[in-house]
């Protein structure tokens, strides 16, 4: 008969682990004027249709060329709920495969809660 000698268990201090959030809070920001942009657009009559393509000045696009990326990829995302949106713009500017779903999600999130107050 053999007997075993137990093993004494040592715990170790880890170290604590931070979760860096998937998006900066300029970027956040990006996001949902796009959205906000989006829903507007989404909504308009056919008669303000008319008025805004006869209006040539067009939104503003923001200075840095990534929240603008996200800016106009959420606007098409909530204006064309069903389709999907092109991100190759998104992906040139650096944006990871985890960060364009997330923010796909947060614009389809808005839909969901849109149509729920409906």
């Amino acid at each position: 008969m053999l007997l075993e000698k137990p093993q004494s268990l040592t715990l170790t201090a880890s170290s604590v682990v931070r979760l860096q959030p998937i998006f900066s809070r300029l970027e956040r920001l990006a996001l949902t004027v796009g959205i906000m942009d989006g829903r507007t657009r989404r909504n308009r009559s056919r008669v303000e249709w008319l008025f805004v393509w006869l209006d040539k000045s067009g939104s503003i696009s923001l200075a840095n060329p990534r929240l603008e990326a996200l800016r106009a990829y959420a606007e098409l995302c909530r204006t064309q709920l069903s389709r999907i949106c092109p991100t190759t713009g998104l992906e040139e500017l650096g944006f990871t495969a985890l960060q364009i779903e997330a923010a796909r999600e947060l614009v389809f999130a808005d839909a969901a809660r849109g149509e729920a107050d409906n």
